[in-house]
């Protein structure tokens, strides 16, 4: 059975831990605030992008026990928390993060902490069935502007809009993604939610392809084939 303490650890491929749960994590749903439409707590998931073996510490307690390319979900209450980060003997990281809880109604507080830094993250929308917009197709619409160079910056921009590449560095904030880590659904059953958000990991070579791509300010039928390929790649290795 179960610890009925035992944190939440939800990963590309789930394993179990024996990690006691801190004493203000929860295992039930987000407490709301007493307006009942604020949630309080806190979402904090933690991407283990290396080969070792991560144990996250959180104000003096083992948390989670984050095993290689996997990750855990911590569910704590606002306020500053210090947290250590250690791989077997060797203490990684050891620092204090103030938690803010969510100012929206009925959106949890999100966090995402990517301790080694060893990969980059995307955001990108995603519609059901499908993993990427139709750029291209959209952009062959446009069969009223004469101007070459102008149709080339319109598939361009289109193909730069598809994703949106988080800032390198170990803390996010990542408040409003339907889907953490996680590929969407490939059937959703709202119609109302056939579009929806989603973070998943950018290999750090791709995202600086990306960023190299993105300065380029009249692309030639290359640098759309480049950019359009470069994104296949980079959603081939994100789902």
């Amino acid at each position: 059975m179960a610890h009925p303490f035992q944190v939440p650890t939800l990963g590309v491929r789930q394993s179990p831990t024996n990690a006691p749960l801190l004493a203000f994590a929860l295992l039930s749903t987000v407490t709301l605030s007493a307006c009942g439409l604020t949630p309080r707590n806190i979402w904090v998931y933690i991407d283990n992008a290396g080969s070792d073996v991560l144990e996250i510490n959180v104000d003096g307690q083992l948390a989670a026990t984050v095993a290689p390319d996997e990750y855990s979900r911590l569910i704590l209450p606002p306020g500053e928390h210090r947290f250590v980060v250690a791989a077997g003997s060797e203490e990684r990281y050891d620092f204090t993060k103030k938690l803010v809880p969510s100012d929206r109604l009925g959106v949890t507080r999100t966090y995402l902490f990517n301790p080694d830094q060893l990969v980059r993250y995307q955001i990108y929308a995603a519609t059901s069935g499908k993993n990427r917009p139709q750029a291209l197709t959209e952009a062959s619409l446009l069969t009223s502007q004469n101007d070459p160079q102008l149709k080339r910056r319109f598939t361009y921009r289109q193909l730069l809009d598809e994703i949106k590449l988080v800032p390198a560095g170990a803390w996010h904030d990542v408040t409003g993604i339907d889907d953490v880590l996680a590929s969407p659904p490939d059937e959703v059953t709202s119609q109302a939610a056939t579009l929806r958000t989603a973070l998943s990991r950018v290999p750090p070579r791709l995202a600086e392809s990306l960023e190299r791509l993105s300065t380029i300010e009249n692309p030639t039928d290359d640098d759309i084939e480049a950019l359009n390929d470069l994104l296949d790649n980079i959603f081939a290795n994100a789902l």
